[in-house]
């Protein structure tokens, strides 16, 4: 029982210490969008990004597309990536009630319905952080150990089996937004490929590892995987940042 008290507050103390200094946020917002109408939805979403409102902000945005989502109906996500909190407050105000907002809206209007919406905050990454990645595996967790979690992740990425690691790693702890109709969500892990053939040779090899055996051992004691599926990059937005300045 006290090593269970341990690391719910290990836990709280990582939210907290997240939340007290200025750190890199990703805003996700997940749509269910009507068969045969991603190409109006992306052209909007293009529209919008190419707005001086838009623009005038330091962050990233992908649109993705969602296969294999088990129990959620979200067919796409926008993903927005912001260096702090603070430049995602200041943008979001500046943004709220514009004309350009009320003008994508309306585009959308009838053909995509949002789903959910969460905040989060990366607590570690491995591997080569790169744009070049454009299918990544997401795994949704509802973590109970986080500090063996982390530790876990480590011990894999640094074991001499993963030296040819061909992607990117990333350990994130979800800070608001944690209901989900794939269950609670605290953490996700997200390991980006540049195809789902190197995807499926990397899973291959790293599973028959002894590093991979000792990971799920961790794993089992460590958390509950909630849902998994894979979202692949649509399009892509540098407004004044990229994945490398997210790192």
């Amino acid at each position: 029982m006290k090593n269970k008290i341990l690391s719910v507050l290990a836990g709280m103390l990582m939210m907290a210490s997240g939340l007290l200094h200025a750190a890199p946020t990703v805003l996700v917002y997940e749509w269910a969008v009507e068969p045969g109408k991603v190409g109006e939805f992306a052209a909007a979403l293009d529209v919008l990004q190419k707005t001086d409102i838009a623009q005038d902000r330091t962050a990233q945005l992908h649109l993705e597309a969602i296969s294999f989502n088990g129990a959620s109906p979200a067919t796409h996500r926008v993903v927005v990536l912001y260096p702090s909190i603070a430049e995602m407050e200041a943008w979001t105000e500046k943004f709220a009630g514009s004309e350009a907002g009320a003008a994508f809206m309306q585009a959308i209007g009838g053909i995509a319905v949002p789903v959910g919406q969460y905040m989060e905050q990366p607590v570690r990454n491995w591997g080569t952080v790169s744009n070049d990645d454009k299918v990544f595996d997401v795994v949704r967790l509802q973590v109970s150990d986080p500090t063996a979690t982390l530790a876990g992740l480590n011990a894999l990425m640094n074991a001499s089996e993963s030296n040819d690691f061909p992607g990117q790693i990333w350990l994130i702890q979800v800070l608001r937004g944690n209901a989900a109709p794939d269950g609670r969500v605290t953490h996700q892990i997200v390991v980006g490929y540049e195809s789902l053939a190197e995807l499926e040779a990397w899973q291959d090899y790293v599973v028959s590892t002894t590093a991979w055996q000792t990971w799920a051992g961790v794993a089992q004691n460590s958390f509950i995987v909630t849902n998994r599926f894979i979202v692949e990059w649509l399009s892509v937005y540098d407004h004044n940042y990229t994945l490398e300045d997210f790192d």
